[in-house]
């Protein structure tokens, strides 16, 4: 049954924003959507020979995102979790805010069923990246999404901090509010710095000692 879940993580969640479609997606998106599919149904189907090219591909140009694209789905319907985690650990590394091909998006998250031991090594790279500043949105929703597994808290204060924006509504969540969210488990959340609505209402995180 590990194939299966591989395949779930990868086509269900590591998609989940190119699957939200349009009401009426234009010509140009079709086809990309039906190509990503086509790409991604050979890929289930590539050979120990056709893995092995594309590895080496990899291994020469490590932002060759296609031939990455296509190993993700070969290993996704694999029972191996192995070289899923070698793949899904780079992006956390290199490309937090997930990999595009054929017009499909691929986002870093590995599931502790699945391979404990390479969660948490995931866990680690992002607590590393998440202890800094300017951190794009797309890549805190990311770091959302994989930390929902295990520790919910952790997952509402990435998607608290990817929507506060230095605007009156942010600041206005109240002290009340991100006190409440700093008694989660590993995380001291401060408040909002700035006193008020357009001072630089940017968000503190700090990974308690022994917690990481």
């Amino acid at each position: 049954m590990i194939g299966a879940g591989l395949s779930l993580l990868v086509f269900g969640i590591a998609y989940r924003q190119a699957t939200i479609a349009p009401p009426r997606p234009d010509a140009h998106q079709l086809v990309l959507q039906t190509e990503a599919d086509q790409q991604m149904a050979a890929a289930r189907r590539l050979s120990a020979d056709e893995i092995t090219r594309l590895e080496a591909a990899v291994t020469r140009n490590p932002e060759d995102l296609q031939s990455r694209a296509r190993l993700l789905g070969a290993y996704a319907a694999g029972n191996d979790p192995l070289p899923l985690r070698r793949h899904m650990l780079w992006m956390i590394q290199t490309h937090p805010d997930g990999i595009t091909a054929w017009g499909r998006r691929f986002n870093p998250v590995l599931d502790p069923s699945l391979d404990p031991e390479g969660y948490e090594e995931g866990r680690k790279l992002w607590l590393a990246r998440l202890t800094r500043h300017h951190i794009p949105v797309e890549e805190l929703r990311n770091a959302a999404a994989y930390f929902k597994f295990t520790d919910a808290v952790i997952a509402q204060k990435l998607l608290l901090r990817a929507e506060a924006k230095d605007d009156a509504v942010a600041y206005e969540l109240g002290e009340e509010y991100y006190s409440h969210l700093a008694d989660g488990p590993a995380w001291h959340w401060a408040k909002p710095y700035g006193n008020g609505p357009g001072q630089g209402n940017s968000i503190q995180v700090v990974v308690r000692p022994g917690k990481s």
